[in-house]
Parts: structure tokens; C-alpha cells; sequence
């Protein structure tokens, strides 16, 4: 799901001197992000607040939320952190059925939604991994997506993923150092009480992926490109798996949301195409003038994962560099008793004989030794070796 915002900014004058951006003028506005699906699930929905740019987003708090069908079914969701809203049960939008969004929020004002009708459901034909050169000249891995419907009923679609990968700590060390003194200074071993070597880190996506097909021959999409890697990053190195997300939207919703891309997808917020509001499918009761960000989506949606490991594409490469700097250091031991006191460095070796000596303990920065850092140690239920 997706997240818009609605920002007034600054004029710039013509002089060109230092400044700090801040907004002159300001209106609040709620923005509504609101999914459902054929999917058997607790449905979510997220309420905000437009805000400046100065600010952070706040949720919008204490609003009742509820969701009706025409069939005469009505859900209704409970706040389960300022702003999300969550389904008091699990249910899934079903076929022929006239869905309608109702808000009402602590300040009284209310908000309605068109009836929306769940989207036909249709299953990818391939998700799979290829070696490509991309546009930049880059060379990575392409994550591509084949649909075909043959009723030629579906034409817009939107996709988003989420990607895991593993992280292996390349200095990890099953001993790990604590302080027994510090007047006189004295370290001990001990060994580590949970894993910290292997770990996994699991990202959504946040990119807006759109593709239409109303203007080909037949509603088919081939080698369409959801997720592009390089092949020097570190997140394929070792092994890697991504669910793709494949959802058959509305022309309403297609139009919508590519709107929201092209203003997301400024290149600055100074850009001559500056953000400014556009309109969903979800207006306020009290007063139809008022600006409602959003969109009510009612969307079938299907999925398949995939795995491979970097060798699979690359097997002549080395592993990708690791995303921070492993040096090996020798501080003295009061640094060193720093470096444990306040985590952030672990127990590499001790020096050798030859080796220059400052103090007792070879060590590296935390995140290259405990790979808790940038992931979890929990091997996710979906994982495959």
C-alpha cells in the first residue's frame, strides 16, 4: 500500500542564497490508504494527516472505521496504533459485490467512498530471475513477471514485493568479550548467547509498479520488470528470495495511482511540476468541497516467491563488498573496554606473534560481527536453502 501526502511549499525568489524550506501556507487534509482484497486476512487501513514539510506524518486517531457490502455484510476495524486500523475479523472481498468505505472521524467529520467492485482474479504465468544489462548499463538481476488473460478483462495491473535476503557477519566470532574489571582493566571470554552470525532482513517495496495493456493487441505481459538488482549488491551475495504481489485494478484505481507516481517521482521538490491535489474515489459527507487524499481499492490479487542464490547467475564473482567498512583494529584495552561497554565492537582474534601489538584483542565494528545489526536471526517459516 501506498502512502500520499499533501504538501504546500514555498515560493522561491529569484536570489539564490542559503534558506530554510518551511511552509508559508498550509492545508490539512486527511489521506486515506485503504486496501482490500480477495485475500482471507485481517484487512488494514491507514489513516493520516497532510502535514508540513518541516513535520513529521501523524496518524489520524480514534475515527471509526467500517467497510459494507451490498450483500448486507459489514466489518468493522479497530485502531491498532495511532492511525492503523485493523479488521475486528479475518475476511476477504468477495466477486458481484459492492464495497463502500465509511469513515467518521473524532472531530465529527465524515467520509464515504464510491462503490467499488472486487477486480476479476487472475494468476501469473512466471515469476522468474534473469542476468540483464539495464538502461544505466548496469548489469544485475532482473526479476520479471509473464500474465496472460485470454478474456482480455483485466488490462491494469499493479505489483509490489517483498524481498528477503540473507546476511552472513563475514567476522563473526563465537566468542565474545565482557568486562570482569575495569581498576586494573580486565576482559574475559564468554560464549555468545544466541546467533549472530547468519541472519535474514526482509524490505517492502515502496515504488508504485503500474503496467496497462488496454492499448495491446492481447491483455499479455512479457518479461515485465518489477525489481531490478546490481550484481555487486550486497543482498543477493549470498541468497535471496522475493514475493511478488501481482494486483488487477480499476482503470479508476490505474489512473489514480500513476498520478501519485508522477508526483512522488519528482526529481525535486523545487521542480517546476510542483505536487498539488488530486482526487480519489473517496469524498467528505460534510462537505463536499473538502480535500480528500486517497483511495478505496478493492483489488484480486495473487502471488508467487521465488529463490536463488548469487552463484546461480554469477558463479566466477567474489561475494559483493559488505555495506560497512570490516577493518580489523588492535585499540588499547581502554578503548576496548569502551568498545564493550557500549556494543559496538566485537572480539576478532588476538595478535600474533609477528603482528603489531597496541593491546591484548583484535577487534572489528559491531555490524561485522553480529549480523543482528542488519537483520534477524530467526530463520523466516518461508525460507528454503
Amino acid at each position: 500500500m501506498y502512502r500520499c501526502y499533501l504538501f504546500f511549499l514555498i515560493v522561491l525568489s529569484s536570489c539564490v542564497e542559503p534558506f530554510e524550506a518551511t511552509t508559508e501556507e498550509f492545508e490539512s487534509a486527511l489521506v486515506i490508504d485503504a486496501l482490500i482484497t480477495n485475500e482471507l486476512k485481517f484487512q488494514t487501513i491507514s489513516l493520516t494527516r497532510t502535514y508540513r514539510f518541516e513535520e513529521e506524518p501523524e496518524g489520524e486517531t480514534n475515527a471509526i472505521v467500517s467497510i459494507s457490502g451490498d450483500d448486507g455484510e459489514e466489518y468493522n476495524f479497530n485502531e491498532s496504533s495511532p492511525g492503523i486500523y485493523v479488521s475486528s475479523i479475518m475476511f476477504n472481498a468477495k466477486p458481484n459485490v459492492n464495497y463502500e468505505l465509511s469513515i467518521t472521524t473524532s472531530a465529527g467529520s465524515s467520509y464515504v467512498s464510491k462503490p467499488t467492485l472486487l477486480t476479476k482474479s487472475l494468476a501469473m504465468d512466471d515469476l522468474y530471475a534473469s542476468v540483464v544489462t539495464n538502461d544505466q548499463n548496469v548489469e544485475g538481476v532482473s526479476i520479471m513477471v509473464d500474465t496472460f488473460d485470454p478474456q482480455a478483462e483485466s488490462l491494469y495491473y499493479r505489483f509490489d514485493y517483498e524481498e528477503t535476503y540473507k546476511i552472513v557477519a563475514p567476522n563473526w566470532n563465537p566468542q565474545d568479550l565482557y568486562i570482569v574489571s575495569e581498576t586494573p582493566p580486565i576482559l574475559g571470554f564468554e560464549i555468545r548467547p544466541r546467533e549472530e552470525e547468519v541472519c535474514y532482513n526482509t524490505v517492502n517495496s515502496i515504488k508504485i509498479i503500474l503496467a496497462n495493456t488496454s492499448g495491446f493487441t492481447e491483455d499479455r505481459l512479457s518479461g515485465f520488470q518489477v525489481r531490478f538488482i546490481g550484481r555487486d549488491d550486497y543482498i543477493i551475495g549470498h541468497r535471496y528470495s522475493i514475493l511478488v504481489k501481482q494486483y488487477v485494478i480499476s482503470r479508476e484505481a490505474h489512473a489514480f495511482y500513476k498520478t501519485l507516481s508522477e508526483l512522488s517521482g519528482l526529481e525535486s521538490i523545487f521542480s517546476e511540476n510542483q505536487p498539488g491535489f488530486f482526487n480519489g474515489n473517496i469524498v467528505a459527507q460534510n462537505d463536499p468541497r473538502e480535500k480528500v487524499i486517497g483511495f478505496f481499492d478493492v483489488s484480486a490479487v495473487n502471488q508467487e516467491r521465488i529463490f536463488f542464490n548469487h552463484q546461480d547467475f554469477f558463479p566466477d564473482d567474489l561475494i559483493p563488498a559488505y555495506p560497512n567498512d570490516c577493518f580489523v583494529t588492535n585499540p588499547v584495552i581502554s578503548e576496548v573496554i569502551n568498545g564493550v561497554r557500549f556494543n559496538n565492537i566485537k572480539f576478532f582474534g588476538v595478535p600474533g606473534p609477528d603482528e603489531p601489538r597496541d593491546g591484548p584483542y583484535k577487534v572489528v565494528p559491531r555490524v561485522c560481527g553480529d549480523c543482528t545489526v542488519l537483520g534477524d536471526s530467526e530463520i523466516p517459516d518461508f525460507w528454503i536453502e
